[in-house]
């Protein structure tokens, strides 16, 4: 039986790849990270790669050649645009993030290589937390004296607390972090209202949700919520989807909690909705160009009522360990001709 080659461009998962050899004894281990390590920087930062293609020959053909061997490649961001034409034996791509936004500019998407992601197995009880520390945040008080100690003093007679039990989650996607996010929040007897793409007509009593309502009765789901939960992938369908008209159907007390993509949410009508006090205040662990590097827009971070952190939802001491686990079962599947688990449909983006 021959070797299986696995290129290795994913230093999130850590120097220790003896979980990957591991697998079988035909799996060759390519470790990529050191190799590729100038590349992917320049890639990440959109430095020209015409320099860096200049540099010594021998590193260029040593990357190639790693390239021409592999048979696995295991990415993580950012992802080099050039793979899929430098790879000729390459049949499958495994990235270590849930979303696969950043992959639409690789010639990877446009290729037949199969493709699969990480969705629903990066941390989602981390994310989950994140999502309901943020309710915590504004429900509690802490929002409040947060900007009294802004302000060098402490008056709670003016303070915005209720109790979780009384207020509703409200869902943007109820996929693996949607679902644990409901989860918790029904912990906390929260009401908890949905989307999903995939729904049907309304149903009850779904996966957490108290009610499930398909994608295009977001603005309904908008209406009833207290805390707006965006957990929905970024495809080209829900670029911009939270938008003026969802903002128009949120209460004046309400919060939105972005842990999805930055381009989500169209971020001059949040702006524009924070401002006009059409909502309360916002959360977001993502901005639109975070993944590029960017920084968030001045206007959002001047903004008292908004709270910006950078990617940290998902961190935590065993971040990784279950994208480990699901490679390697796909690794075994793959060596065993079975189907691949969180096959990427480039058709619906995720």
């Amino acid at each position: 039986m021959r070797n299986v080659n696995v290129l290795v461009m994913a230093p999130v998962l850590g120097n220790d790849l003896s979980f990957i050899s591991g697998v079988a004894p035909q799996v060759r281990v390519l470790d990529g990270n050191a190799v590729f390590a100038a590349e992917i920087t320049a890639e990440g930062s959109r430095a020209s790669l015409r320099e860096l293609s200049s540099g010594p020959s021998p590193l260029i053909e040593e990357r190639n050649a790693l390239f021409a061997q592999a048979d696995v490649l295991l990415i993580s961001h950012p992802v080099l645009r050039n793979i899929a034409s430098r790879a000729p034996n390459l049949k499958w791509v495994h990235h270590t993030q849930a979303g696969v936004s950043n992959i639409w500019r690789s010639d990877i998407w446009g290729s037949k290589i199969t493709l699969t992601s990480s969705r629903g197995y990066v941390a989602p009880a981390s994310i989950a937390q994140y999502v309901i520390t943020a309710a915590l945040f504004f429900s509690r008080g802490l929002y409040d004296a947060y900007l009294d100690k802004q302000m060098g003093g402490l008056d709670r007679s003016h303070y915005q607390t209720t109790r979780l039990e009384s207020t509703t989650m409200g869902i943007v996607g109820l996929g693996g972090i949607g679902k644990e996010v409901a989860r918790l929040a029904r912990a906390l007897s929260m009401r908890v209202v949905a989307t999903r793409r995939s729904a049907g007509p309304p149903q009850k009593n779904v996966d957490g949700a108290d009610l499930l309502l398909p994608a295009d009765q977001l603005e309904e789901v908008a209406a009833q919520s207290d805390f707006l939960a965006i957990c929905a992938a970024l495809t080209e369908e829900t670029k911009g989807l939270i938008n003026k008209a969802v903002f128009r159907a949120m209460n004046p007390s309400a919060v939105l909690i972005n842990v999805s993509r930055g381009e989500v949410v169209n971020e001059d009508d949040l702006i524009d909705a924070l401002r006009g006090g059409q909502i309360r205040g916002a959360v977001m662990d993502v901005f639109q160009g975070e993944l590029g590097g960017g920084q968030p827009r001045r206007e959002l971070m001047e903004l008292p009522q908004v709270f910006v952190t950078s990617h940290v939802s998902a961190t935590g001491s065993d971040f990784g360990e279950a994208v480990r686990e699901l490679f390697r079962e796909n690794l075994r599947r793959f060596l065993n001709d079975e189907p691949l688990m969180n096959v990427v449909d480039r058709e619906r983006g995720y």
